[in-house]
């Protein structure tokens, strides 16, 4: 994914895919659900 793809889609001018949040989370190491789920409250 090219940093133009992350750039839209964090300016919201793309919207996210399933294959965009797969290769997103693949970056991160974590499981696609864990971008999805709210954040940890403290």
């Amino acid at each position: 994914m090219s940093n133009t793809t992350v750039s839209r889609i964090e300016r919201v001018q793309r919207r996210c895919d399933t294959d965009d949040l797969v290769a997103i989370a693949q970056a991160l190491h974590v499981p696609p659900t864990a971008l999805l789920r709210e954040p940890a409250r403290s």
